[in-house]
């Protein structure tokens, strides 16, 4: 039997004649990576604690932010197909670093409602920038692949990300913690994340932008004499986008519990277990598992097909919030357990393990899909409104997660779990069976409307097992 390690790293070898601008690329999300999955981890608790708004408040912030991330990316994927990557990115950039060294001075400088209005703003700016780096990534990918290291460049991108979120998790959010503090900590991570943004204008800047690694791929310059707002209709009036988009709004439910990791769970840790829980340890183990997983059974998840590595990861991915959603007093009767403290730990560990897995099952695959089947003047485009569904699921939760937060897991819930004094209504866990409901409507509805979504697909070039698979 051969070895599925050897295997996967054997694979990373067609990178020898990848393009410098090809690492560039990897190294500007590398960089921003850090500054962003550090910065979600703690900015719902930020709000809280260093601008004082409350549960209710900080929650619908984060989630006007992403939806103005939604907003913007309705035509920032056209803005880029004309304006190229270099400028995009130099945009992008300036935007970020400007909103994160913003969002990290502000509670020094000001105070009361004059602070929360200035970081209010600057989370719409910083939205700005968020919305400009992902789809110019995807069409760096693209631009600077051959067909046929492709999907051995998106593995490594997807990688890469991984391991920069373990970075960002283990190392930052939870040194800058120790270093300063729990408070003055937030805000070195900001700090940081405009350091990181500057060094993202450092590569922007090294790029070639007309190094195509396809020649057959290069772009027209039709865009050129085009204006965003006609890119955008185009793509909207495509069948293939429109059933990709569909297919892709199927997935909101369980997207759901994506944002959890960063709407729900710091919170959720602190307040049933330990205030100085170690937010940054416990959000690193997932990106962990994914780059532990990738490794081994990427190999063996080429082989099937989109469609249906996506509901079994849906699947998974929904399951694993069985496990937040027992009552305590039931965990309490696995031999070993002995406390509450004990009970929490375990679910909670359980729970991101199993949805790790049901993630690195169809995440990976299906971004190189969509940049694969986009039209070449278009990939920005595609990219932007392919990702409009993940982004449409944040603002949604981030109204949703500040009400249950507020009813289900408020700041003081813990006494009343120790002491029996509260019933499982009213209990963390009855929280999570509202968002188990929710997210198993999606690897359901993709059931329902199979033969639809995978009637007449497009397909990929060269749709091999290295390719993917036409959903």
């Amino acid at each position: 039997m051969s070895n599925p390690v050897l295997n996967y790293f054997s694979e990373f070898k067609v990178l020898k004649s990848a393009s410098k601008d090809f690492w560039l690329t990897n190294a500007i999300q590398f960089f921003d990576g850090l500054a962003y999955f550090s910065m979600v981890t703690v900015l719902s608790i930020y709000l809280t604690t260093n601008c004082g708004l409350n549960d209710v408040d900080s929650n619908t912030w984060y989630g006007i932010y992403m939806l103005f991330v939604t907003a913007f990316m309705f035509g920032v994927g056209s803005i880029c197909d004309v304006m190229g990557i270099r400028k995009s990115y130099f945009i992008g950039f300036g935007l970020l670093a400007l909103s994160r060294l913003g969002l990290g001075v502000a509670p020094v400088l000001l105070h009361g409602a004059t602070l929360q209005w200035v970081v209010k703003g600057t989370l719409i700016i910083m939205s700005l920038g968020t919305a400009f780096i992902a789809p110019v990534t995807m069409t760096s990918l693209r631009r600077f692949t051959t067909r046929k290291i492709r999907a051995t460049g998106f593995n490594a991108y997807y990688l890469m990300m991984n391991v920069g979120a373990i970075i960002a998790n283990a190392l930052i959010v939870d040194g800058c913690a120790k270093l300063w503090g729990e408070v003055a900590g937030k805000l070195a991570i900001l700090d940081f994340g405009f350091l990181m943004s500057l060094c993202g204008v450092a590569c922007s800047a090294l790029l070639r932008e007309d190094n195509y690694a396809e020649e057959s791929e290069r772009a027209t310059g039709e865009n050129e004499t085009k204006r965003p707002l006609g890119i955008l209709l185009e793509v909207w009036k495509e069948k293939a986008f429109q059933k990709l988009l569909l297919f892709l709004a199927l997935t909101i439910g369980v997207r759901l519990v994506f944002t959890n990791q960063m709407l729900v769970m710091p919170k959720y840790y602190t307040r049933v277990l330990y205030s100085d829980f170690e937010l940054g340890l416990a959000s690193s183990i997932n990106p962990f598992i994914i780059v532990v997983g990738l490794i081994a059974i990427i190999p063996i998840i080429n082989r099937f097909a989109t469609v249906r590595l996506i509901i079994v990861g849906m699947g998974i991915s929904a399951f694993s919030l069985v496990f937040l959603a027992l009552p305590v007093g039931w965990v309490l009767q696995v031999p070993g357990i002995h406390n509450v403290t004990q009970a929490y730990l375990c679910v909670i560990v359980a729970q991101i393990v199993v949805f790790a897995f049901g993630e690195l099952i169809f995440m990976p695959r299906f971004t190189e899909y969509i940049a694969s089947v986009s039209p070449p003047d278009k990939v920005s485009s595609y990219m932007a409104l392919a990702a409009m569904p993940m982004f449409i699921a944040k603002p949604i939760n981030g109204f949703v997660s500040g009400i249950l937060i507020s009813k289900f897991c408020y700041d003081g819930i813990r006494p009343k779990i120790d002491t029996g004094n509260i019933a499982f209504g009213q209990s963390p866990e009855f929280m999570w069976v509202i968002y188990l409901i929710l997210a198993a409507l999606s690897p359901l509805a993709v059931i329902a409307l199979r033969n639809f979504l995978t009637q007449k697909a497009p397909t990929a070039p060269a749709a091999t097992a290295s390719e993917g698979v036409t959903p």
